[in-house]
């Protein structure tokens, strides 16, 4: 069975749209399905937010050592920590690029994004070539819209305002879940991207190396990608999404017995069911694993 075949053998049972592209980065074959339409991004955005961070170190513009003080209006609803806590305490750049990748922190993500500035990410991947990879919005635009209020004044967005009208069941978002105004990508263009950062291509070697140590210690999704891979067996670095009816995760796959390594990219969405979505994925993942090790 060739390549495409597996990847479209996953998605026969799911109630819902699957993007799923891959490359061998060692033989260059590769396969997608939907690959070329657009997904939203869901937290996957905070991949090309941190290349443009580390293009700004190399820059000089940046500092991982530089300390930033957390205040209350920094937090942002969803996933992560930092809400939890108390403001006034002090954190590095680098410790919120650690919480925004390995826990999907989305206080520490807009504060990063906020430094590095959506103008200038957009500008990266202009740079870079990718013609549908769209980042216009942070999580607390998201997450606002998610609620109804995406018409809000971003200093008005509290966590006490979206307490509120979560508990209050109210919904409307305009484009959370579709591809107008979102941040969205497609599974070729992700894939790309990845391989752009094993490849040193995306920003300095050491950055893109740095990219990959960090995603290497994602803690999130392990009931996608990773989840019928043999753990002894293989490293993987990888970058998750989830918002209602999606479920995203796309890393670098590793062969630790030969060193081959391949990108995959799995993203969903108008999912009937978002653990549905999670088994496509990892099924996904699974057949692309079998058929590169089958060889």
């Amino acid at each position: 069975m060739v390549l495409v075949d597996r990847i479209r053998e996953a998605a026969e049972a799911f109630d819902g749209v699957l993007g799923v592209s891959v490359r061998h980065l060692g033989t260059g074959e590769e396969a997608s399905v939907n690959g070329d339409e657009l997904f939203p991004t869901a937290s996957v955005f905070k991949v090309p937010v941190l290349v443009e961070l580390y293009r700004q170190v190399d820059s000089g513009r940046m500092d991982l050592d530089e300390k930033v003080l957390l205040l209350e209006k920094d937090m942002v609803p969803g996933s992560g920590i930092l809400k939890e806590l108390s403001e006034g305490l002090v954190l590095s750049v680098g410790d919120l690029i650690n919480l925004m990748m390995i826990l999907s922190d989305n206080t520490a993500t807009d504060i990063i994004t906020e430094k590095v500035g959506l103008e200038n990410v957009k500008a990266m991947l202009g740079g870079l070539g990718f013609e549908k990879t769209k980042i216009v919005a942070d999580c607390r635009d998201i997450l606002f819209d998610l609620v109804g209020l995406n018409d809000v004044p971003d200093e008005e967005k509290t966590m006490e305002l979206y307490r509120e009208a979560a508990s209050a069941s109210v919904s409307g978002g305009s484009w959370s879940l579709g591809v107008e105004g979102n941040d969205v990508t497609t599974p070729d263009e992700m894939t790309r991207l990845l391989g752009m950062i094993v490849d040193g291509k995306a920003a300095s070697r050491g950055s893109c190396d740095a990219i990959l140590e960090i995603m290497g210690r994602c803690q999130t999704g392990g009931y996608r990608l990773p989840k019928y891979l043999p753990s002894g067996a293989v490293k993987i670095a990888h970058k998750t999404g989830s918002l209602p009816g999606i479920r995203n995760d796309c890393g670098v796959v590793t062969l630790k017995e030969s060193g081959e390594s391949y990108v995959i990219s799995g993203f969903t969405k108008d999912a009937g069911d978002v653990y549905g979505a999670e088994e496509a994925i990892a099924r996904a993942s699974k057949n692309v694993y079998d058929y590169f090790t089958e060889k």
